[in-house]
């Protein structure tokens, strides 16, 4: 059963496979997605939602982000308007590592290990849709490891961008279609012992 329910918020839950894709290969989308935006138009460190529509998906799905993780417990907050009858996946709190961020992460079998013990620090991960508490899933990379492509001028601060084997893992919110009018989504994590935190803020707009 791919859909579960939540008061009136139906979601996936971590097992499932949306638009016949599996939810872990759904986060390598997002992958992509994210590290391939120019850090200029990156919805990652957009604090106002300006650029939350960029490189969307062309159905089926729309995708949200935190911000980096970092000591400021502060959140952007954002609007952002969502076409109707779209899922909303975004992370609560991830990570993603490859080697042109991590040079000394040489092998395949280093990059699943530096993320699982970079997850397993993770403290706190909360969720909210309209006020309500939902749940939220670790769910891996599918495949494990997967390829990326950084911009060359990305919001990661990767000098000169490229193509390089990655892997992930994180906890994730995977929501059906919410109805139409304006929603609120508010997620927030935090990993090493509290020191690093991400999430967000939005109010979305669904029309």
């Amino acid at each position: 059963m791919d859909k579960m329910t939540e008061g009136e918020i139906s979601f996936f839950p971590e097992d499932s496979v949306p638009f016949d894709v599996t939810y872990g290969h759904w986060t390598v989308k997002w992958w992509q997605w994210a590290l391939s935006t120019p850090k200029a138009i990156s919805p990652i460190i957009d604090q106002s939602g300006e650029f939350a529509s960029v490189n969307q998906p062309a159905e089926d799905v729309w995708f949200l982000a935190g911000k980096f993780g970092n000591e400021d417990r502060n959140l952007p907050n954002r609007f952002c308007r969502i076409p109707a009858g779209r899922s909303i996946l975004f992370p609560v709190i991830n990570c993603e590592a490859n080697p042109l961020e991590y040079p000394e992460l040489r092998t395949d079998e280093a990059l699943i290990e530096h993320i699982r013990s970079d997850e397993d620090t993770i403290i706190s991960k909360d969720c909210f849709v309209n006020g309500k508490r939902v749940p939220v899933y670790r769910v891996k990379s599918d495949p494990l490891i997967f390829e990326v492509r950084i911009d060359e001028d990305n919001a990661a601060n990767v000098k000169g961008g490229g193509t390089a084997r990655a892997s992930a893992d994180g906890y994730w919110v995977f929501l059906k279609p919410l109805r139409y009018g304006e929603h609120t989504i508010s997620f927030h994590g935090s990993c090493e012992n509290g020191r690093l935190n991400s999430g967000a803020n939005y109010r979305v707009k669904v029309e």
